[in-house]
């Protein structure tokens, strides 16, 4: 009894290794950890602008501070709460290719740390199995939901 007590008082406290998801009606998830906006925005009919939301793993927070620390160190302390970043994705369907357009570093407020805007990144081919072509299958390639018939 102990044991089971003691697993919902640490499964109801606030997460300390994990993070915590983004709002479902906005973000959607595509792989661990990863989300992306659901509002794709259409640049033309083969090129697609997404938004995706990573949450900071502790691993993921500690490595951040070292890369920030030898920089500047004075903003690595921003990054002890780093909670999440977004990235907005250019992805041209068509050719299967994707491009990196923005970055920005959130910490647990919602505060912006760190951000960044690519003039041109460089398209990308979209390599099989990674976290790129699984955004392009859902942004790329929807699932059709099947219309209801009337009986």
């Amino acid at each position: 009894m102990l044991w089971i007590s003691l697993l919902i008082i640490f499964l109801s406290l606030p997460s300390i290794g994990f993070s915590q998801q983004p709002n479902p009606k906005i973000w959607e998830p595509f792989g661990y950890n990863s989300y992306y906006n659901k509002k794709i925005i259409t640049k033309s009919p083969d090129i697609l602008l997404v938004w995706t939301y990573k949450t900071v793993t502790d691993d993921m927070r500690g490595k951040r501070i070292e890369e920030v620390k030898k920089d500047d160190p004075a903003k690595s302390i921003q990054y002890r709460n780093y909670h999440h970043e977004c990235f907005l994705w250019e992805i041209d369907c068509k050719n299967r290719k994707i491009m990196t357009k923005e970055f920005i570093d959130f910490d647990k407020d919602g505060k912006v740390i760190d951000r960044y805007r690519y003039d041109d990144g460089g398209w990308e081919t979209i390599i099989s199995g990674t976290g790129a072509e699984r955004l392009y299958q859902k942004a790329c390639l929807p699932e059709k939901i099947p219309s209801k018939k009337k009986k």
